[in-house]
């Protein structure tokens, strides 16, 4: 019976994740889809964050290749600051360090660290797309895979889990089916025992009659 509790709670423990991790996936999924194909973001975001794959060595010693980043969107950026950027026809995004400000329409010069040179082009602020906040080593090797054919793989993983569970919860159902007929049974017999003592005491007491 003690087993039968232990296995009883594992299994809640283990649907419990389940399903807050399949809800906590369908929920940021839906969230980053609105986002992108509703809202048409450039850089899909939750609560002003995004996390993107760096591509490109150009912030080597800082951000290297296959790293991921997260970014915030800020009020007010300054010299130093690392920032995503998006210029007017680009696909792809950029990340750079914030190297100077010009006095005259607030813009910024930006550049790779790893640059010997500064970008061409001045970043206005209607362009950033977040400060960088946050890097993670090579986890954005990761995510690319996960954006390509990843996605299919975790989802053939939670559905393998969610039919374990399923099966689990069968099985578990067949055994307390079982245990609840078993004390039946022994009940049955203990009273057919006792209707047979009975019988030999009253043989025993008649001849003393």
């Amino acid at each position: 019976m003690k087993d039968n509790k232990v296995f009883a709670i594992i299994k809640k423990v283990l649907w419990g994740i389940f399903l807050a991790v399949f809800g906590l996936v369908a929920v940021v999924t839906l969230w980053l889809a609105v986002d992108k194909f509703v809202l048409k973001s450039p850089v899909p975001s939750m609560f002003g964050y995004s996390a993107l794959t760096v591509k490109t060595g150009s912030m080597a010693g800082t951000i290297e290749m296959g790293d991921m980043i997260i970014i915030h969107k800020e009020d007010d950026y300054k010299i130093g600051d690392v920032i995503t950027y998006l210029h007017e026809g680009d696909k792809i995004p950029t990340t750079h360090r914030i190297i100077n400000i010009n006095q005259n329409d607030g813009s910024f010069l930006t550049r790779g660290d790893a640059n010997n040179t500064k970008d061409p082009e001045a970043v206005t602020e209607d362009i950033i797309l977040g400060k960088m906040v946050k890097i993670y080593p090579k986890a954005g090797i990761f995510m690319s895979w996960v954006q390509t054919e990843g996605w299919m793989y975790i989802v053939a993983c939670l559905a393998i889990l969610g039919l374990g569970m399923f099966v689990i919860n069968s099985d578990n159902q067949s055994v307390k089916e079982s245990i609840a007929d078993a004390p039946k049974d022994n009940l049955d017999v203990e009273n057919n025992g006792e209707d047979s003592s009975n019988t030999e005491t009253d043989t025993k007491i008649n001849p003393e009659e």
